[in-house]
């Protein structure tokens, strides 16, 4: 016999043939020859022997656990199935002419009782849990099957005769049970079995299928004929106990059938005489017996075989095969909660079928290459990644060295997501599992064979499932570029998360990748929009302006894209592209300039400004002529009357702004060149530099530069310099105070703007002693004393330098008339600059300088002089009186006895009356008044704690205050120092500091 070309066949199981011990013994167990029934319980293999005897061996030991007595000896017991996953036995025995019994056995209790009720044969007989007498007619045609449900409250039982017979009752608990004919035909019925799902029962005759009905009166019709034309074979149908479905089997196939219809059909020509669904998906096949037939010298002998098949119904191979000599099967059962099949053959031996353990089965298919049935077994069995990532690298390993590298790289690709997720780098401890190894192993084997595609899904799987490094990322967007795969390189663009936190688990260092290859590598097959993607998810706007003003000559999108762009970065942009930007858009930019400058700029919130990534031609015929505009105001002007600006610069600028605007000398470079736009650019930075507050620097740095670009501008168009020159003057006039007047003063003398140097002249400090010794120098006298007579009163000094030059000058003090001269003393003596010595010391070097010019001076000199002494004398006089008269009075208060006068209270004005205080004052009071009305401190600072008169008492503290004083002054040493060097006259200070009593 052939099987099927189209299945393949393993040895997924085990088998062990078991030899009966007891064989040809006086008690054989399942080698006695009059077994007649055998079936498998949770526990205990159980078999029925000399027609009402029961048998129960262990599972694990095959040895006899005990056998009974279950009937009587003229019924013989014809089938027996367990209630599922459980030690219940339900029996069916049958006596020709007598009626069907149904047991129910409880083999748990049965194997607690004692040894003599199970020897007892009438006692064990009665040991049931519930019992059953099917009544058939005259019951004389035999059971051909039997089937109950799994609450046993149902039971089916099919004949020969064709007739079916329901039992309906709760067998579990003995409570009665009913039974009736539910159909009825002429064919014998082969098999009944009960719809788990539905309340019908699938019937099988050797010519039909159908579905009765468990419930309501039928009348002996059936349900549905599910195949009017073909049946099954007794022992060629079983139930798919998962889905409830029925399995029949003929030579050709095997078909399926639900409560409905057939619902599928699995071609596999073989003869069939037995058919056992088993555990998972496997379905046990015995092929009916095989008659081989040889002359040798005449004679003739026959050769028994008997195929035995286990087909994976799911996987659609076959997963056992055996073949055994001279032997027929007699019965077949399974144990469903160890996965074990028996099956017992007519020469007493019991095949024991175990599954083998799943790896033992996968190493059996990957021995054969046939990995694809290997990995669906793997997923089957739920296997850990560690097996699956086996068979998937063993698998693309066969396929790579096939040629088929599609193939191939998807089993490589689906080893990615098996590595472990707590330790990318390993699975296990192998180097074969390493998964930088794998990754460096699949690029290389893929790189020989320059098969660029294929690697590529690899690294973009890689890149997917976060298992991408940098390297990785990179050659992937190599790769992309090679293929000119634009939408994954869109896609990779949108995706990539350069901050790394919404992915934890990745491994790319994103702040290590080498984008300035990227950018290369985009620039130079011409994806200048991708480049724009990624300097845009980058944050990189240097980069952006760069590219699009530099190769891309997109000036008019560069602009917009910088007005889109936050202060922090726009100047840095500013101020290394200002110049280009100059040359092409002039207007736009210094619009620009000034907004970002002036405190005015407001990023814009437009977006996709790079919508067209083309290469722009400037093209200088159709360029439109830059207007000359020469002014800030100007420039507003033409702004207001074109769509160039945005509204963004205003005359008034009230809004404040939200950033401290920059130093305009960040950017002063860029306009060389482009002097009228800078013009634009520094009125506007002066105009609203106060509003702003700026730096005074900044501001210095502004005037001496636009002062230059003035005078820059008046040299290079003569038709207006005019214009540029007053505006320089004024710029020096309305800003003397802050323009750098040195700088301001170099500028003027290199452009030969002598009315600046004037004006700079006039404004500098201490210009009036730099004019007068410029005239000095040039023995100008008639010049310095016009300097004098201008300057001199807001700066005495010049009278001073006056008179020197006059004494330094042999001629020019002949120039000098006396009126003018003694002018020139009068001023000095005003101003006390020089002394009539320091005076006559100046003149005395000219021999020309006579004593006749400075007699009047002198005499008046001597005059005042001679005054002040006789002031100071008439001073001494008074001072020494006042002394004297202080001395007496002083003796006399401490020698001599005071007469008091007085006869009234100078507090109350009423007569004196005692108690009465006397002050040396000569101020009298009553005590009364003294303690009643008024508070006369008793202690003073310096310790003194006698009463003090009311009425002198503030003159008391005043002069008590002014000794203080008068002590404390030769401490105060800073003050003297300070005092001295302030004074013109040094000698008064000392004489004054030493009159408070510095030298006591």
């Amino acid at each position: 016999m052939s099987l099927p070309s189209t299945w393949r066949q393993f040895q997924l199981f085990d088998f062990l043939p078991i030899r009966d011990p007891n064989y040809q013994s006086e008690f054989p167990l399942f080698s006695d020859p009059s077994l007649s029934s055998i079936t498998a319980t949770s526990s205990y293999i159980v078999f029925a022997y000399q027609n009402a005897y029961i048998r129960l061996l262990d599972k694990s030991s095959l040895e006899s656990v005990m056998s009974f007595c279950a009937y009587n000896l003229d019924y013989k017991i014809t089938f027996m199935k367990p209630l599922l996953n459980s030690n219940l036995l339900v029996t069916l025995a049958e006596s020709q002419g007598s009626p069907a019994i149904i047991k129910v056995w409880d083999l748990h209790k049965i194997t607690q009782l004692s040894g003599s009720t199970i020897n007892d044969d009438d006692a064990m007989k009665h040991k049931f849990v519930t019992q059953v007498q099917v009544l058939e007619g005259d019951n004389s045609y035999p059971i051909s099957c039997f089937a109950f449900n799994d609450t046993l409250t149902c039971l089916a039982l099919g004949y020969t005769n064709g007739k079916i017979i329901l039992v309906r009752g709760d067998m579990l608990r003995d409570r009665g049970a009913k039974q009736r004919v539910i159909y009825e035909s002429n064919d014998p019925i082969t098999g009944v079995f009960f719809n788990r799902f539905e309340e019908i029962i699938y019937v099988t005759t050797i010519s039909q299928v159908l579905t009765l009905l468990t419930t309501g009166r039928n009348q002996g019709k059936p349900h549905r004929v599910l195949s009017k034309s073909e049946g099954a074979d007794l022992g060629c149908s079983d139930l798919e106990y998962r889905t409830s479905k029925l399995i029949t089997g003929n030579s050709e196939a095997l078909k399926y059938y639900n409560h409905v219809s057939r619902s599928s059909v699995i071609n596999f020509n073989v003869p069939k005489r037995k058919i056992l669904r088993l555990f998972k998906d496997y379905l046990l096949i015995v092929c009916p017996i095989e008659e081989a037939s040889s002359e040798d010298n005449n004679q003739s002998t026959n050769k028994t075989l008997t195929r035995l098949l286990i087909l994976d119904l799911k996987n659609m191979h076959i997963s056992f095969s055996l073949t055994i000599p001279n032997s027929t099967i007699s019965h077949v059962f399974s144990s469903n909660n160890d996965n074990n099949v028996f099956l017992l053959s007519t020469d007493g031996v019991l095949y024991k079928l175990h599954e083998k353990a799943i790896n033992q089965q996968l190493e059996t298919i990957i021995q054969r290459e046939l990995f694809g049935i290997a990995l669906n077994l793997a997923h089957q069995n739920n296997l850990d990644d560690q097996t699956n990532l086996r068979i998937n690298r063993l698998y693309g390993d066969f396929l790579y060295k096939k040629g088929d590298y599609d193939g191939a790289i998807e089993k490589y690709m689906s080893c990615l997501p098996l590595f472990k997720k707590g330790d990318k780098t390993k699975v296990d401890a192998t180097d074969d599992d390493n998964l930088d190894d794998f990754i460096v192993k699949v690029l290389m084997d893929f790189k020989q064979v320059s098969n660029v595609r294929n690697m590529t899904k690899f690294l973009a799987e890689l890149h997917k499932l976060n298992l991408a490094d940098s390297d990785h990322v990179t050659l992937l967007l190599c790769c992309y570029c090679k293929l000119d795969m634009v939408k994954e390189i869109d896609s990779f663009i949108k995706e990539m998360d350069v901050d790394g936190t919404t992915q934890s688990e990745s491994r790319i260092d994103y702040e290590k990748l080498n984008y300035a290859l990227f950018i290369n590598l985009f620039k130079e097959c011409g994806y200048y929009s991708q480049v724009t993607r990624l300097l845009l998810k980058l944050n990189r706007p240097y980069t952006i302006v760069d590219i699009h003003m530099n190769e891309l000559n997109q000036y008019d999108e560069c602009i917009n894209y910088i007005r889109t762009l936050p202060i922090d970065e726009i100047l840095r942009i500013l101020i290394d592209f200002s110049q280009t930007l100059l040359q092409n858009k002039p207007m736009e930019t210094t619009e620009l300039l000034i907004n970002v400058f002036t405190g005015q700029y407001k990023p814009d919130k437009r977006q996709d400004v790079f919508e067209n990534s083309e290469r722009v031609q400037p093209d200088a015929q159709n360029e439109e002529p830059k207007p000359k505009i020469s002014s800030y105001e100007a420039f507003i002007r033409y702004l207001s009357g074109t769509s160039i600006g945005n509204g963004s610069v205003s005359e008034s600028g009230n809004d404040e702004p939200t950033y401290q605007p920059p130093r305009p000398s960040l950017v002063f470079h860029c306009f060389i060149g482009h002097e009228r736009e800078f013009v634009v650019f520094l009125e506007a930075c002066l105009e609203t530099f106060d509003k702003y507050q700026g730096n005074v620097n900044d501001k210095k740095d502004l005037l001496v530069t636009l002062f230059e670009i003035y005078l820059s501008m008046s040299s290079k168009d003569s038709a207006d310099a005019g214009s540029w020159k007053a505006k320089a003057k004024e710029l020096l006039m309305n800003n003397g105070d802050l323009i750098d007047k040195s700088k301001a003063l170099v500028i003027s003398y290199m452009y030969n703007f002598t009315e600046g140097e004037t004006v700079i002249n006039e404004l500098t400090e201490n210009f009036e002693e730099a004019s007068f010794q410029s005239c000095q120098m040039l023995d100008d006298v008639q010049g310095c004393l016009n300097i004098v007579r201008k300057y001199g009163e807001r700066k005495p000094k010049l009278y001073k330098l006056m008179i020197k030059y006059l004494g330094a000058s042999k001629e020019g003090i002949k120039l000098v008339s006396n009126k003018e001269f003694l002018f020139l003393l009068e001023r000095i003596k005003h101003h006390r600059l020089l002394s009539p010595l320091e005076t006559i010391k100046a003149l005395s070097g000219n021999p020309h300088a006579t004593v006749g010019m400075v007699r009047d001076y002198l005499i008046d000199h001597f005059e005042q002089t001679q005054k002040q002494i006789k002031n100071n004398d008439k001073l001494i006089d008074s001072y020494e009186h006042e002394s004297t008269m202080n001395s007496l009075a002083l003796t006399e208060l401490t020698t001599d006895a005071m007469v008091v006068k007085n006869s009234k209270c100078n507090g109350c004005e009423l007569r004196l009356e005692f108690p009465v205080i006397y002050f040396k004052c000569k101020h009298a009071y009553h005590q009364r008044c003294l303690n009643e009305n008024i508070y006369i401190p008793e202690t003073t600072d310096n310790g003194n704690n006698d009463p003090k008169c009311p009425l002198c008492v503030n003159e008391i503290s005043s002069s008590e205050l002014a000794r203080e004083r008068q002590l404390r002054v030769k401490e105060e040493t800073e003050i003297f120092k300070q005092q001295l060097d302030e004074s013109n006259d040094k000698f008064k200070v000392i004489c004054d500091y030493i009159g408070k009593g510095a030298m006591e």
